[in-house]
């Protein structure tokens, strides 16, 4: 399932926007496609050219109310009365998305059958701990997510209070980066959508925490090397020139 909503803030119009010869969404619909453990791809939209370029594409496409207030809503309502096991939620904004990562994804529920959902992390890099926009996730000893967070998660103590008071070295962390791709089995997503959001999931913005929240257990697989998404003018800039360069 690939939500792909038209009125993005900073980049309205987000998935149509070319990129290499072809819409972005293009891009991150060709990477679901070539995950051999996916058996259909579909595009939940609020947007007709978007659907029109989903279908263009090979995907299915579907419409859905403008004013969900979630990705997650939005595949909700586009899964309303279709069967499947396991569904996988890549985010339209995504077009470097390795194949390989969304099948790690998946494989996180074949092994750990105790898992509602999967999902992937990555090392954090330099600054990243300390952003707000970077999502962190910190893990038990059988990679099973103990917390989401925006903060410093996982901070070193020594480290942590030495930046708060103004020192420039770096802060140690046993946090990974989190990456918003999952796999859901299909009546824990069903369950997730039918929960009002919680204390820490407002407090955070952060919907995986509505998931533990409830008591769900959400694997964690590692994975060396994070996709970014398109969220700015400069992000669109910096994978328009990496696409181009792999076409050339």
């Amino acid at each position: 399932m690939i939500p792909a909503r038209h009125g993005s803030e900073r980049l309205p119009g987000k998935p149509l926007l070319p990129i290499a010869g072809k819409p972005l969404i293009a891009h991150t619909i060709a990477a679901a496609q070539a995950c051999s453990a996916i058996d259909q791809v579909l595009v939940a939209t609020d947007h007709e050219e978007i659907k029109a370029a989903a279908e263009a594409w090979g995907a299915e496409a579907v419409m859905t109310p403008s004013d969900l207030p979630s990705g997650s809503d939005r595949i909700g309502a586009a899964l309303r009365n279709r069967p499947g096991d396991i569904i996988v939620n890549l985010q339209g904004d995504e077009p470097e998305t390795d194949p390989a990562h969304l099948l790690r994804c998946i494989e996180g529920l074949r092994e750990d059958r105790q898992a509602a959902v999967s999902t992937l992390s990555s090392p954090l890099e330099e600054g990243e701990l300390m952003d707000a926009d970077c999502v962190k996730v910190v893990c038990d000893q059988d990679q099973r997510a103990l917390y989401f967070s925006r903060g410093p998660l996982g901070a070193d103590r020594e480290d942590l209070r030495s930046w708060l008071a103004g020192n420039a070295g770096p802060v140690r962390s046993a946090a990974s980066r989190h990456l918003g791709i999952y796999a859901y089995r299909r009546a824990a997503l069903d369950d997730f959508l039918s929960q009002p959001p919680t204390a820490l999931e407002s407090l955070e913005r952060l919907e995986q925490l509505r998931l533990l929240e409830h008591g769900l257990i959400i694997a964690v697989r590692p994975v060396e090397q994070a996709a970014r998404g398109v969220d700015t003018e400069i992000d669109l800039a910096r994978v328009r020139a990496r696409l181009m360069g792999r076409t050339k």
